[in-house]
């Protein structure tokens, strides 16, 4: 067996970087989603071009961003990062000044704040999720070499006939399946947890132009009742983390008319002002790391805690599931988490599966770090099988969490990370 040479992997290393685009989504205009659907292709091409590496030793650095697009993003970090926080603080205070009326009055207000009815629209084509946006620098990394993201935000999404790629593959669920007659369901894997990974809020609001779909993502149930937390769900679309419940999700579809209109579904819709069809069911996100993984964030260091858990694999061999495994560069950067040197606050973290920990970001407020995002994609297709054995999930985790790692390495210079590792455990 010959082993490769320095000078052939440098060869490859070169066509590599020959093949990989990013699209710098901080770029988009203003009034991007109230453009048509045709003009908002054409921005899309506008932003995308041929990546180029980063100076070793240089990060990527934040784009400028208007007073107004910041005033928006740090006042929804305030209310609902801020508002827990808050609530715990006043509970404190009150049994410390043994205030009964002071506690009374902040429990009457944290269940208003838990139960009140939510905003029937979501936030995801508003100016919300520009703000996020240019806040984080966001930028993708697209690798198209790779015959799965041929057409990767491109307007090949949006065409149903084409079955040349995952992609546009994903685009045909309408029909409610590929066109071999097997059900595609997507799962994107957002790496790492970090506190929270406000790149993949962002990619929920963006999915629809690099895969043709919307994203629903996997959360503890508890998440829709946090006060302050709770209105992350207008971006997010959080359904339950159990099994079941993502076996719902993946194996959901809906039937479009040709008027953009929801045959069989309410939840599908079509957005009056641009035309676009808007399309659920079949792709769900979820953190692989889990509370674990918000324990684990270390600024500087990126690290993914899988541990022994294969379920979820498991479920993807069972869905036939593509899986997107993606990492976001910046993630673990954003806030500094208080460590608890006694292990409390992640032991009823885990018992009350949803993340209880102090943290910290710019101007030692809850609010995260100016810090550029870049997401990086490693997909995999895996084999339907009703009951897979041990070894084949075993297969399926090292190929994801392989494919991962080999695109992290490949990509990181793009980020602006050439000396970090990505260190899977």
């Amino acid at each position: 067996m010959t082993m490769p040479t320095s000078r052939d992997q440098q060869q490859k290393q070169k066509q590599h970087e020959a093949n990989v685009e990013v699209v710098r989504l901080w770029q988009l205009p203003d009034d991007f989603f109230a453009l048509s659907t045709e003009r908002q292709w054409s921005a899309m091409a506008a932003i995308t071009s041929k990546a180029e590496p980063h100076p070793k030793g240089r990060r990527r650095t934040p784009c400028s961003i208007s007073f107004g697009d910041d005033a928006l993003a740090v006042s929804f970090f305030l209310i609902t990062l801020g508002t827990p926080l808050g609530i715990a603080a006043l509970i404190v205070l009150s049994i410390v000044l043994s205030s009964y009326r002071m506690l009374v009055a902040t429990i009457i207000v944290s269940i208003i704040l838990a139960l009140h009815p939510m905003p029937t629209r979501d936030w995801r084509r508003t100016r919300l999720s520009l703000a996020l946006i240019r806040y984080f620098s966001m930028e993708v990394l697209v690798d198209r070499s790779n015959p799965l993201l041929d057409g990767f935000a491109t307007s090949a999404v949006d065409d149903a006939a084409a079955t040349t790629s995952f992609v546009s593959s994903s685009a045909a669920f309408s029909s409610a399946s590929t066109t071999n007659g097997i059900d595609l369901p997507l799962v994107c894997l957002a790496c790492p947890h970090g506190v929270f990974n406000y790149g993949a809020m962002i990619w929920c609001a963006m999915s629809r132009w690099f895969v043709g779909w919307e994203q629903n993502s996997a959360a503890a149930s508890v998440v829709k009742y946090v006060p302050g937390l709770r209105y992350m769900d207008q971006l997010i679309w959080a359904e339950d983390a159990g099994r079941s419940s993502i076996q719902r999700v993946s194996r959901k579809r809906c039937t479009v008319d040709n008027n953009g209109g929801d045959d069989d579904d309410d939840d599908d819709d079509d957005d009056a002002v641009t035309g676009e069809t808007r399309r659920y069911g079949g792709m769900l996100g979820i953190v692989p790391d889990g509370i674990l993984g918000a324990f684990r964030c270390r600024g500087g260091v990126d690290e993914l805690a899988i541990g022994p858990r294969r379920g979820l694999m498991r479920l993807c061999i069972e869905e036939g599931a593509t899986v997107l495994a993606a990492w976001f560069f910046g993630t673990t950067d954003m806030l500094t988490v208080v460590q608890d040197p006694f292990g409390i606050m992640e032991w009823a973290s885990r018992k009350m599966q949803a993340g209880m920990m102090g943290f910290y970001g710019r101007w030692g407020m809850p609010v995260p770090r100016r810090i550029p995002v870049s997401l990086c994609v490693a997909p995999y297709k895996c084999q339907k099988m009703d009951n897979p054995t041990k070894e084949d999930v075993e297969m399926v985790h090292n190929a994801v969490y392989g494919g991962l790692n080999k695109i992290y390495n490949e990509q990181k210079i793009y980020a602006g990370y050439p000396d970090r590792t990505l260190h899977i455990s």
